[in-house]
């Protein structure tokens, strides 16, 4: 789905029957003003102070033209921009607009935010040991899995709306206090001790019900990758700062516990939001628990990739040719995994990809309930090789959900939970044992949904008693 769709389907971006109706250009205005507003506010250089009212409506003006440019035949720009990426792609355009806030090569409106989140990872080190989750020599994965997923709940309050905030639903379950990131004095001024409040907080969501899994594929995950007994690699996409500081540990423990694994670790290639840069990556092994990755780096068992996305979430239309060789070189004899994490990530790879893929998030935002069918909680996902993890969003379904129950919800017409359903499902099992090859399985199918055009639910019955049964199938 494109920005430009709220053109054709405005819509379909109405959350509930009952949100709030915007057009696409009453859309472009509040977000690009609001973007605008935090470029001014982050430190980037403007002539005369800001650029005055009359200088905001012509860079506004501008862009909206710009975004109205061809990029093809018959494509204009707005209609190849990403809703997931629609913030990145507007900070760039308006820093290259002529009374715009100018150049963006160092801003990163999140350096403070992220500078509070290394303090509070490190804390969070030592409060997960006196914890029994992270220790010498033992580690309980599935709770540092979980920790590292809820973790993007510290400082929700404090993120933009692209990345955490919806009017569906907006769970601030770990807030921040705005006045511990005004500015780096600030983050070093705020006491040892309060943020050993928020690292208890955050452990103890773990053992709550808020803090549980919806959908979860950690007993497969045990036995593809953690207990592999193949060589395997673990292509990984990390998502926020202090997530990804956990993940690294937790990868650490994996790989420790399994000679078999490796890992190629991909981090944001640049500023974007408060997600982990390759920027980032000296400041964190240089710290004293990370001793431990810093050795698995030197004997080739972790790599580090400077080839990941150049915005806040990956794109499968620009992989870097540069990421496909070293994922090709690191993968040559070995099961390739692919695991990625933020929601973002999720929506915008989708599926369909041909070999098993775990996506973790929390599912805080309207496009991830409206896709995966999960109200506020945490999800731990396997996507199969060859299926989609949803599938429909410009055909939606209407249906009911926890955190707006008095309104219909615009659901993806197949749901994750839809996808699940039908994965542990009669018909489904029997299908993969008759033929054992999920892959294989899931292409034959994929291409029966094609061409039928109807989504997996529907259209698994119809296949079983027709072109499996009489044998077209095979």
């Amino acid at each position: 789905m494109t920005i430009g769709d709220r053109k054709i389907a405005p819509e379909i971006f109405q959350d509930t029957l009952d949100s709030t109706f915007e057009t696409y250009d009453e859309w472009l205005d509040r977000v690009l003003r609001k973007t605008l507003t935090m470029l001014t506010r982050s430190g980037i250089p403007v002539d005369r102070g800001g650029p005055d009212n009359r200088a905001v409506e012509e860079t506004l003006r501008e862009a909206g033209n710009v975004l109205e440019f061809e990029i093809s035949a018959g494509l204009p720009l707005h209609g190849a921009v990403p809703q997931q990426m629609y913030e990145d792609v507007f900070v760039r355009l308006l820093s290259m607009m002529p009374n715009g806030p100018g150049p963006i090569r160092n801003v990163h409106p999140y350096a403070e935010f992220n500078a509070l989140c290394h303090r509070l990872g490190l804390i969070l080190m030592a409060t997960m040991a006196d914890a029994g989750i992270l220790g010498d020599g033992t580690a309980d994965i599935p709770r540092l899995i979980q920790t590292a997923v809820l973790s993007g709940y510290v400082g929700i309050n404090l993120k933009s709306s692209a990345s955490a905030a919806s009017d569906l639903l907006n769970r601030n379950l770990i807030s921040i206090d705005p006045g511990w990131v005004g500015s780096m004095a600030k983050v070093r001024a705020v006491s040892r001790q309060a943020l050993s409040a928020v690292a208890r907080e955050l452990i103890d969501l773990t053992s709550s019900a808020l803090g549980r899994f919806a959908l979860d594929s950690l007993d497969m995950y045990f036995r593809e990758v953690v207990e592999t007994d193949q060589p395997t690699l673990v292509v990984f996409f990390c998502d926020d700062y202090l997530e990804s500081m956990i993940d690294l540990k937790r990868f650490e423990a994996m790989l420790r516990g399994n000679r078999r694994l490796i890992l190629l670790f991909v981090p944001r290639n640049g500023r974007y939001g408060n997600d982990l840069a390759v920027q980032d990556i000296p400041a964190v092994l240089a710290e004293k628990p990370y001793a431990g990755v810093c050795d698995l780096l030197r004997n080739g068992r972790i790599a580090i990739s400077g080839n990941g996305p150049r915005a806040g979430c990956i794109d499968p239309r620009s992989v870097s040719d540069a990421l496909i060789d070293e994922i090709d070189c690191l993968g040559a004899g070995r099961r390739i995994i692919l695991e990625t994490k933020g929601c973002r990530n999720f929506e915008m790879l989708r599926g369909d990809l041909p070999m098993p893929w775990y996506a973790a998030f929390n599912c805080n935002r309207a496009l991830s309930i409206r896709t995966v069918q999960v109200d506020g909680s945490p999800v731990f996902l396997r996507i199969p090789p060859g299926l989609n993890a949803y599938d429909g969003f410009m055909m939606p379904r209407i249906g009911r959900s926890p955190s707006y129950g008095t309104a219909g919800v615009r659901f993806a017409r197949m749901t994750t939970r839809a996808l699940y359903d039908v994965l542990c499902g009669d018909t489904y099992r029997r299908m993969l044992g008759r033929l054992g090859d999920e892959y294989a399985l899931n292409r034959r199918l994929a291409a029966y949904c094609r061409r039928v055009r109807k989504p997996l639910p529907e259209a698994i019955a119809s296949y079983a008693e027709t072109e499996w049964i009489h044998g077209q199938g095979k």
